[in-house]
């Protein structure tokens, strides 16, 4: 599944810094729901290692650490960097970019326990999915909670150095209950999928909150999404035991599969956007994945491809402030592919220089 992993962090890159070549069809799914695509694609690969490569007892720490060492360092190592870039730019007087503009801008008013909790949150990724919820008010210089914390004019995630990487922190989260859920019966991994779901319908519906990032943001309610990924994996056990993975159908799965991000926002809004922050495309796409997996799985490209797909996420921030802070007419008429390309370059060396050499430790927890 590694060309749909990639696929979907590249939509969020078009997303934030528009479609490369202005091509808006390159434009393809957008932020929020790409994201909501890979929580399911995540919830089937956590399904799947839970059940064939962390089983036993003492393996739930085991596999704790495992997602660590592979999240952790390579944004610890583009955290560090967007600090870099940014006091470069600030030494070639070009100016702060992203979230260090932030914090000179507002970082001296803040309450010192305040501070100390962005400074916790930025160097040890955790919490960073609870910030979206809160934000700076200059006039107390404290940060406070809001139901709609987007509208106010200095909400907290501005001072995150990788703002998106709070959805690695709703990942954790999931990761922390998988090993508790995923193994459990059919019919109880589909109901809390529903009662997710349902959650979500009437917390939107009776107190209006039907906005980012109660859409998607918040664990409770995506954890749907996750689980509709996991509930994908046991029907791609099912599918492998009688023999139903024809390689002809797997291939279709595929393809479909690929072209779903590129379509949906072409297929109207009850697949794209659907009810609630909540897309039919993601239902659709989790119908798919046994059918990816099986056409995937032995392919060696396949998963070179896929290890970029969450530095590309992790880094494109970077590329996205650095080409505005610069503030060159061209970079500008040609961000989306200027950003793009950088990303994926700067995604090829984190995983060679620092994902890579890890790997070897992550199997080595594996084996016990």
């Amino acid at each position: 599944m590694g060309f749909l992993r990639l696929l979907l962090a590249l939509a969020v890159v078009a997303a934030h810094a528009g479609p490369a070549f202005g091509w808006q069809w390159l434009r393809m799914t957008d932020g929020p729901r790409s994201v909501q695509a890979f929580y399911a694609v995540s919830g089937f690969y956590m399904t799947l290692v839970l059940h064939e490569k962390y089983v036993g007892p003492g393996t739930y720490g085991v596999f704790l650490r495992a997602r660590l060492l592979r999240l952790y360092p390579l944004y610890a190592v583009v955290a560090a960097a967007t600090v870099v870039a940014g006091l470069l730019l600030q030494i070639a007087a070009v100016g702060p970019a992203g979230s260090l503009a932030r914090w000179q801008a507002a970082g001296a008013g803040l309450a010192p326990a305040d501070t100390a909790l962005l400074v916790a949150s930025n160097a040890l990724l955790l919490g960073q999915d609870a910030l979206c919820f809160a934000a700076f008010d200059p006039a107390t210089g404290r940060l406070g909670w809001h139901a709609n914390a987007f509208a106010q004019a200095a909400p907290a995630w501005q001072f995150m150095l990788v703002p998106q990487a709070w959805t690695v922190c709703v990942e954790l989260m999931f990761y922390v209950v998988a090993p508790l859920l995923v193994r459990r019966p059919v019919w109880l991994l589909a109901g809390l999928a529903l009662l997710s779901y349902l959650a979500r319908a009437w917390t939107m519906r009776t107190f209006g909150v039907g906005w980012d990032p109660w859409t998607y943001r918040f664990f409770p309610f995506e954890l749907a999404h996750f689980l509709l990924g996991a509930l994908a994996c046991r029907g791609y056990f099912a599918l492998r035991a009688r023999d139903l993975l024809p390689r002809p159908l797997c291939r279709a799965g595929l393809a479909a599969a690929l072209a779903l991000p590129i379509a949906a926002p072409h297929l109207g809004d009850e697949v794209w956007k659907g009810h609630y922050g909540a897309p039919g495309l993601v239902p659709v796409l989790a119908c798919l994945l046994p059918f990816v997996f099986a056409a995937t799985r032995s392919s060696r490209l396949d998963r070179a491809v896929g290890e970029l797909s969450y530095p590309v996420y992790l880094v494109h921030f970077l590329c996205l402030d650095a080409t505005s802070a610069i503030g060159s007419p061209w970079l500008a008429a040609h961000r989306g592919e200027v950003v793009a390309a950088a990303s994926l370059l700067l995604a090829a060396l984190l995983w060679r220089y620092v994902g890579a050499p890890l790997e070897g430790r992550r199997a080595q927890l594996a084996a016990g």
